[in-house]
């Protein structure tokens, strides 16, 4: 938001004259209003068009401005007079808090009652009175019981006032400061309203002091091994991973096989520029150019599908040899970016340029030699023409100036170069260009429109295959209204494998390499680090094989909770793999005897939930949400969260039973989603900071990937994680102890009770009770009406009170909660494990 301001009020100070000449004018109201207060909003503060609505009818007459959000919802009213109309009574410039009806602003009352009026007939909450020089923003309607004249409003008494408070005239009235509803922040403080008192919270165990448990003896061996051959999605020091770890699908065995015909057939019309005539060279590039030879391909595929992956092990080891070898890749990562996202075209040039220098050109730097070929037409222009003379009298001179010249073009104009570089590749050197734009999908969309319409720009240079990694979503966007509208392009779907699989084929590489030939095997670990004997990596192999690979709740349940994403996926496989909960030494035993824990959920929870640490803490714990935790200075219901994921999930099953393809069915407007919350009596303010809260927990989506902030003018999905969240809610008794242990409970008397519990090891009582108090309070903090429409509320609220109607029993053990081992798994009535 600091930066926003900044570049707000370097606008407006290149605006200040002309709206100061405009208002020494003394326009009438149309004229203020174009000339002002139209620059104010469109041009300072950046309001899109069509969130403002001029002259929208009312019953009592025609708003001047009505600002909207999300899907036209009203936010503020704003009331133009013409300039110099509004005096307040008083020659101080500073911002001033003034009373409504008071004296400072009694001339302005007129306009503060219309604003008022039309405010309410719109249910609208805030309002401002303006002629361009005098603004003045208040609370139009209240809840609170006080007469909304009797209220306070933020005066700017005139435009000296704005630029000397700027950051909060901001506030009041950009667009993104009312979505995060600053503007009434600033409005409850000038109305001297005080925070409620933050309620006090107790922990069993405060999450705040967790701590790394001692490792098993064989658990920094394990980890190594995962940061080697599973965490990681590429190494470059081991190729041989890279290809015999990829997981190929029928899709990606299809995109393999159509991407190398389109690169045959590219370099077909490169071939065609070898064998022609050095005089018909021109014409036949022409020709290229004119018939559109080049091709760009979009593979498509979520976030975490190995996009990246799949497109450096094609240029390398899938594509065939007397292919590549007529191929030149360059890559641009996208991710590399972090300036201002209106600059990437001209920051993806230079990163072109640099590459395509560095495997287009025989040496980097390229020579004056290359250069020249590179420009030669050019040089020719020179030598015949403007500098002729001095070709023939001085040949040295001629070349220093001509070099001046290259350097000249390539650093003002990268574009041209770039342009010369991809010529000189299929011209002089018979090479196919392969651009890749990588991690695109980080930007907004009218960014990766910029850069989509970059590739395409640059197939006039000459033929070049062009490659767009992309998300299915973007792909989705970009159809309704970007460049893909205007510009053709093949299309490869990658879908993620199942973490099954993922780490079944890296336990088979790991295994082919534990049995092959000894020297060989121990020079291969040795120089990754490894210092145990290769008999402990096979047995650790073996162990990472019967955890995961032969346990498909483990495997399924992993690929939900990572979103499908694969980075993540391996990386939740490692924090339970060498967690002590799991307690690798017991698996291994019971390979050999005794009962096979890996089916054991209970352990798999536990390691998953706690990691390395002695209780659960969601600042280590990136995967687990604690989906009961509420804010203490400002607390909500404690299952609002699990509300939201019950309601967005109802919403991606309407979407599927209608078979509902289009992306956005299965997103529901956050400004709905307030509403309806709103009718249980949960305040607009809590509903998104739980939102946002899950948003930023990657439980759920936004439709545009890209925002930092959700707020009322978004769409939410629920993710796979957030559909994981619920299942272990209301089947894992391992969630519920853990997330007992670590919520701020602010009874101290409940709080004991769970910690006495703890000290007995009986986790049956710490879930009971757990539950009783959140249902307790929650039943305080929000009101569920009983009408059809909260039907699916009620549902979600019955399955919490089910699962505390077990009797009170001691658990058999105390690191044995009461849980059942296969499929269906609940809470299990007499607190004991079903034998």
């Amino acid at each position: 938001m600091t930066n926003s301001i900044d570049q707000a009020y370097e606008r407006l100070l290149k605006l200040k004259a002309d709206i100061e000449a405009a208002l020494a004018a003394k326009l009438n109201e149309a004229d203020t209003r174009l000339k002002v207060l139209d620059r104010f909003l469109f041009e300072v503060l950046e309001w899109k068009h069509e969130a403002v609505f001029t002259e929208p009818p009312t019953d009592s007459g025609y708003i001047d401005y009505l600002l909207t959000i999300a899907d036209r919802r009203g936010a503020m009213v704003l009331e133009a007079k013409k300039a110099g109309l509004l005096q307040p009574a008083t020659k101080s410039k500073d911002l001033m808090v003034v009373t409504l009806s008071g004296p400072v602003v009694k001339p302005l009352l007129a306009g503060i009652r219309q604003a008022m009026g039309y405010a309410l007939e719109n249910g609208v909450a805030v309002a401002a009175v303006t002629d361009g020089n005098t603004w003045l923003f208040f609370r139009a309607s209240r809840t609170d019981g006080l007469k909304p004249l009797e209220g306070k409003g933020i005066l700017f008494p005139c435009l000296e006032t704005v630029i000397a408070n700027f950051a909060k005239f901001v506030e009041l009235l950009n667009f993104s400061a009312i979505m995060k509803r600053l503007h009434l922040a600033h409005l409850a403080d000038a109305d001297g309203l005080a925070v409620p008192e933050a309620e006090q919270q107790l922990f069993v165990l405060d999450p705040g002091e967790a701590s790394m448990k001692q490792r098993d003896p064989l658990a920094s061996d394990a980890a190594l091994l995962f940061q080697q051959f599973f965490s990681r999605l590429s190494n470059e020091k081991d190729r041989e991973m890279l290809r015999d770890c990829f997981v190929e699908t029928s899709e990606s065995q299809r995109a393999d096989f159509e991407l190398e015909k389109i690169v045959q057939r590219v370099l077909n019309n490169i071939s065609s520029l070898d064998t022609a005539q050095s005089e018909e060279l021109q014409s036949q590039i022409q020709r290229v150019i004119t018939t559109r030879r080049s091709e760009t391909v979009l593979l498509v595929g979520n976030k975490g599908a190995g996009k990246s992956t799949f497109v450096d092990r094609f240029f390398e080891q899938v594509l065939a040899k007397q292919l590549r070898e007529k191929c030149i890749v360059a890559r641009v990562d996208l991710e590399d970016y972090h300036a201002d996202p209106r600059g990437i075209v001209p920051w993806a040039m230079l990163q072109l340029r640099d590459k395509l220098e560095a495997v287009v050109c025989a040496t980097n730097p390229p020579s004056y030699d290359e250069l020249r070929g590179i420009f030669f037409s050019e040089y020719q222009r020179w030598s015949t023409g403007p500098r002729k003379h001095l070709y023939e009298t001085n040949r040295n001179e001629f070349r220093d100036q001509f070099g001046k010249h290259i350097e000249e073009r390539r650093e003002n104009h990268p574009d041209e170069y770039v342009r010369l570089l991809l010529a000189w590749a299929a011209s002089g050197h018979q090479k196919l260009s392969c651009l890749v734009f990588d991690n695109t999908d980080q930007f907004p969309t009218d960014v990766q429109d910029m850069v989509y319409q970059l590739a395409h720009s640059l197939e006039s240079a000459a033929p070049v295959f062009t490659i767009v990694p992309i998300t299915d979503r973007t792909v989705w966007r970009l159809s309704k209204a970007g460049a893909l509208q205007s510009y053709s392009a093949k299309s490869f779907y990658l879908p993620v494998p199942d973490a099954k699989e993922i780490i079944s084929r890296r336990v088979n590489f790991l295994k082919s390499k534990v049995h092959g030939e000894p020297k060989a095997t121990e020079s291969y670990f040795s120089r990754r680090g490894f210092h145990v004997k290769v008999n402990d990596l096979a047995i650790l192999a073996e162990a990472v094989g019967k955890v995961f690979v032969e346990n498909d709740y483990v495997s399924g349940f992993i690929g939900r909770l990572g979103n499908f994403d694969i980075r993540r996926m391996l990386k939740i496989a490692e924090r339970i793999f060498i967690s002590p909960e799991l307690a690798i030494d017991d698996i291994i035993k019971s390979k050999f005897s005794g009962e096979d824990v890996t089916t054991d959920r209970v352990r798999t929870h536990r390691a998953l939930i706690r990691g390395e640490y002695d209780r659960f803490s969601e600042r280590e714990n990136e995967y687990i949400s604690n989906l009961f935790q509420t804010n203490p200075q400002k607390p909500g219901p404690p299952l609002l969260s699990y509300y939201i994921l019950w309601i967005l999930r109802r919403q991606m099953h309407n979407a599927r039973n209608n078979q509902d393809e289009n992306v956005e069915a299965a997103h529901w407007s956050v400004s709905n989603l307030v509403q309806f919350f709103e009718g249980c009596g949960v305040a607009e303010e809590l509903i998104l900071t739980a939102v946002n809260r899950l948003y930023d927990r990657r439980l759920v989506e936004a439709l545009d990937p890209n925002v930092q902030y959700v707020t009322l003018a978004d769409k939410v999905a629920i993710k796979e994680s957030g559909i994981a969240h619920l299942e272990l809610l209301l089947t894992s008794p391992v969630y519920i102890d853990q997330m007992a242990l670590v919520t701020g409970i602010n009874e101290p008397f409940a709080r004991d009770e769970i910690k006495k519990s703890l000290t007995n090891s009986r986790f049956d009582d710490i879930r009971i009770q757990f539950l009783r108090y959140i249902l307790k309070i929650d039943a305080g903090r929000i009101t569920i009406p009983p009408n059809e429409l909260y039907e699916q509320m009620q549902l979600a609220r019955k399955q919490i009170e089910r699962l505390t109607l077990q009797p009170v029993r001691p658990s058999r053990r105390p690191d044995k909660p009461t849980w059942a081992p296969g499929k269906g798994n609940h809470f299990r009535r007499g607190g004991s494990p079903k034998r």
